[in-house]
């Protein structure tokens, strides 16, 4: 499974620095990221497929902080799996009335490259 995520972030990542920008200035690159986080991969441009929720950590009983809608930009800085085996990304968000805000999205509402 981890090999797989692996693959599909590096795949992600090397088309989506072509595409796209990476997170604003007013972001802290040295920012510690969550424990729960796969920090061996690079970073990914992704963009939500539908409308998700924005979370605190991973996992569906994880507070909301916010909705993004569809084709909401997302900057995955790094991955965690949750105890249902289900693949989270943790980043910021790029576009849409909740930029700049970071938090955990559900891998299953998200895909590669950028809408805006």
């Amino acid at each position: 499974m981890n090999r797989l995520i692996r693959a599909a972030v590096a795949a992600a990542a090397a088309l989506a620095t072509v595409i796209c920008t990476s997170p604003s200035a007013a972001s802290d690159p040295w920012a510690p990221k969550p424990r729960a986080c796969n920090t061996n991969a690079a970073g990914a441009q992704l963009h939500t497929t539908e409308a998700v929720r924005l979370r605190a950590d991973r996992g569906t009983r994880s507070r909301v902080l916010a909705v993004l809608p569809k084709n909401t930009d997302f900057y995955a800085e790094c991955w965690g799996v949750a105890a249902d085996d289900a693949w989270w990304a943790y980043g910021e968000v790029m576009s849409g009335p909740r930029r700049q805000h970071q938090g955990w999205v559900a891998g299953t509402y998200v895909a590669q490259g950028c809408r805006h």
